[in-house]
Order: structure tokens, then sequence, then C-alpha cells
């Protein structure tokens, strides 16, 4: 394995410059282009292994650089007047100094005399809705995890959002006979008034028709019981 770039390249030309190899047999393995190869060769015939080494591409001239003179002279500006880049701009085309506005900007980002604003940190007040007791219960079923005696059962649990009273009850099967018979007995133990039920979506509750209950003309809607008996009860 190659320990750098250098050995790596020389792994590559090796074959071609001891005449083992063409640089087109090479080509086809290596998962460099043919192009490389060939400049890679040149290299090292002109400067031996030293040629092999990778050089910067970075321009030893830039022609375009903003001269140090008039980058002192925007420094120097922005630390007296405090200035923005567009007005500085327009204090140095005065004096016949043309700089455009963003490299004005950027020769105050890199000496770090940019402004730093502090952010306003907005506190916000939560306010809780203040339910009264019966106002809102909730009603939800859920599979008992574990079998009993070899049989599954379902857990009613009806809470109370104001209070969180709670009330509980194991039955045999999940239906809406059930969930009646369990709303009764809710009605029943809860000291207060109840005003609204919420519960899920699931057949037990709403006017789903599923399975065996399952309509054909689904454009006739009927009451579902649960809705029926809370009508009755108000």
């Amino acid at each position: 394995m190659s320990k750098n770039i250098q050995e790596e390249r020389w792994r590559w030309i090796k074959p071609i410059i001891e005449k083992e190899k063409k640089i087109v047999e090479v080509a086809q393995l290596c998962p460099y282009s043919l192009r490389s190869l060939k400049r890679w060769k040149k290299a090292y015939e002109e400067h031996g292994m030293e040629g092999l080494i990778p050089k910067s591409t970075r321009p030893k001239t830039s022609p375009k650089e903003t001269p140090i003179q008039i980058k002192e002279e925007v420094i120097t500006l922005r630390k007296e007047t405090k200035l923005c880049a567009l007005k500085l701009h327009w204090r140095l085309e005065k004096k016949g100094i043309f700089v455009p506005v963003s490299t004005i900007s950027k020769i105050i980002k890199q000496e770090g005399l940019t402004k730093t604003y502090r952010k306003r940190r907005i506190k916000y007040s939560y306010v809780l809705a203040e339910r009264k007791p019966g106002e809102l219960i909730e009603i939800d079923v859920k599979h008992v995890p574990r079998a009993i005696q070899g049989k599954k059962y379902k857990q009613y649990t009806a809470i109370d959002t104001a209070s969180r009273w709670r009330y509980l009850k194991i039955y045999e099967e999940e239906s809406t006979h059930h969930a009646i018979h369990f709303l009764k007995e809710v009605i029943e133990q809860f000291p207060y008034k109840i005003e609204a039920i919420k519960t899920d979506n699931h057949s037990t509750f709403t006017n789903y028709y599923l399975g065996s209950m399952k309509r054909s003309d689904m454009a006739i809607k009927t009451i579902h019981g649960l809705d029926r008996f809370c009508a009755q009860n108000n």
C-alpha cells in the first residue's frame, strides 16, 4: 500500500517507465485517467521522483488582489467612523479611491470589525386552558398485555382531563355494547355531570361499519349505538 501520493503515482507509472506495460494497458486498470498517467510520466522523466510530489494549485500572484494601502485605508476609516461598507465606499470615492462595496465588506469581515448584535429573546407565556371537572372525559380501549388463563381481555379507561379522575374496567371483548355499559358505570361513578366525551375513530365509538357490520349501501347512515345512548342521557 502506498504511504503518500508520491508513492501512489510511482506505483502506477513504474511498469510504464520500465517498459513492462504500455500506458494504454495500465489506464484500463488504473482508477485515474490516461491524461493523469501521461502527466506523471512526463514529470518523472523531467524531474525524477521529485516530479511526482503534488504541487499546490494556489496562484503565486493575484493580479486582482486589493493593494495593501487601500486595505489599511478601509480599516482605518472603519475604526474611526464605524460606518457601513456602503458609506465607506462613498467616503473613499470622494478621495478618488474606487473600491467595490463587496470588497469593503470582505475586508471588514476578515479583520473582525463587524458589529455583533444582541439577539432579543422572546419569552412565551403558555396559558393552560382551565377546564371544569366533567367538561371533557376521554375514553380509550387497550389490549391487556398478557393473556389470562388463555384468554385475551380489553381494558376500558376513562379519564377526566380536568381533575385526572380515572376509572378502569376489564372486558372480554371490544364492542359497542361494552362501550355503552362502561359509559353507564362512568356516569354513575363520576361525581360531576359529564358534558363531553372524547374517543378515537374505532368502530366501537364511531359510525364505521367493519367486517360483518359492513353495509353495501354506505350512503344511508344510521346513528351509532354510543351516540344514541349519549343523546338519550343529555
